[in-house]
């Protein structure tokens, strides 16, 4: 690895820089320290299917947009691993700058002819400068600008600043989750939270479109959280989030959720069924659909009283949660993706982290559809180890 000190001054002159010079910092650094003649910060738009530079930065063996599934920033970004290519002679290496499991983008410096191999130092400079990007963007707007590729519409905005971390990985488990389509998503949301003991995974769809099915999604997944930081189960979380949909909607709407909570590390849970799409188990190689007893979507009374199932996963297993939205894309006059497309997939990505899988799986909806998917889709992968 790296010197510590040379981190160390890295660090510093992070945390001097107003936040939105960043990546200049980065780069006047790693000249300094590797002799780099040029740097190029490449930010993961929304959807994942693009990778959005960073102006600014000077000269750089690739500029623009690159697709993340056609370029070599791409690969860096798919494979999570250091890239190194020739570019007339010259050493050009791509870093995925990753927080935990969360993939922000990837960062391209070039280091001319006499560079042989990858210096150490970028993968901590890439590892530094993940986590800073993560604190800037109460600051700035300057980087999520450049994520998005379109304005995204207010129903986005509000379900986008609802997300957690996109993506979590640990000893126990990995868990990644994936919204489609990015700029106009008014419905659907998901949620986590990790601690020693357990872990709390909940996917939702509002119904409807547009403003107010986002304020109905935010109105839930804020009542499920509010229950749970006070300690409580998800029962607890289900009835008390149905009784604030009914209070505020008088049960003209209301919202579908699967709600786990699993004891770590026996991988012993529970689950709550609020009338939401099956969830989809890969274990040992074979696809299966999980059965839980529907209750009543929340909301639609204010006294329905939800119960909870056992459920259990176990090391090697996959689980899938997702929305209809992805079930039930289809081009116009054709077949749903269906249960089927979605089991051939779990398959043929199971060497995959989550992370990419339910990019993959999102990407695929949406070529099925050919074009703007019609209803929200979204994915929630987790891996139990």
């Amino acid at each position: 690895m790296g010197d510590s000190k040379e981190i160390g001054s890295l660090i510093r002159a992070l945390d001097a820089a107003p936040p939105y010079r960043l990546s200049e910092v980065v780069y006047d650094w790693l000249k300094a320290a590797t002799g780099a003649q040029s740097c190029t910060l490449f930010l993961a738009d929304y959807n994942e299917q693009s990778l959005e530079s960073v102006p600014g930065l000077g000269s750089s063996a690739v500029t623009g947009s690159q697709l993340v599934d056609t370029s070599a920033a791409g690969d860096a970004y798919r494979q999570q691993q250091a890239l190194e290519f020739r570019d007339h002679g010259a050493l050009v290496v791509y870093v995925p700058i990753t927080v935990r499991a969360e993939r922000l983008g990837v960062l391209e410096v070039g280091l001319g002819e006499a560079s042989a191999r990858i210096d150490p130092v970028l993968l901590e400079a890439a590892q530094v400068l993940g986590y800073v990007l993560v604190a800037a963007r109460r600051y700035t707007d300057r980087f999520e600008r450049i994520r998005r590729r379109r304005v995204l519409e207010l129903p986005a905005e509000i379900q986008w600043e609802l997300l957690p971390v996109l993506a979590y990985d640990c000893n126990e488990y990995a868990v990644a989750g994936s919204l489609e389509p990015a700029y106009q998503i008014g419905g659907d949301t998901f949620d986590y939270a990790v601690s020693p003991t357990s872990l709390t995974v909940a996917i939702t769809d509002a119904m409807g479109h547009g403003l107010r099915s986002a304020v109905l999604a935010s109105l839930a997944i804020t009542a499920m959280r509010n229950v749970r930081r006070r300690g409580d189960g998800v029962v607890e979380q289900a009835n008390e989030a149905g009784q604030h949909i009914h209070a505020q909607f008088g049960g003209d709407a209301f919202v579908t959720a699967n709600l786990f909570r699993f004891d770590v590390p026996s991988g012993h849970g529970v689950v709550v069924n609020a009338g939401h799409q099956r969830p989809i188990l890969l274990r040992r190689g074979a696809v299966q659909l999980i059965e839980i007893a529907p209750d009543l979507p929340l909301g639609i009374f204010g006294d329905t009283a939800y119960r909870s199932h056992h459920v259990s996963v176990e090391p090697g297993d996959r689980l899938l949660l997702l929305s209809d939205g992805l079930s039930d894309a289809r081009p116009v006059g054709g077949a749903p993706f269906g249960d089927t497309r979605l089991a051939e997939l779990l398959l043929a990505s199971g060497d995959l982290q989550p992370p990419e899988v339910v990019r993959l799986l999102t990407k695929a909806a949406i070529d099925h559809r050919a074009g703007q998917l019609q209803d929200d889709a979204t994915a929630v992968c987790l891996d139990w180890r």
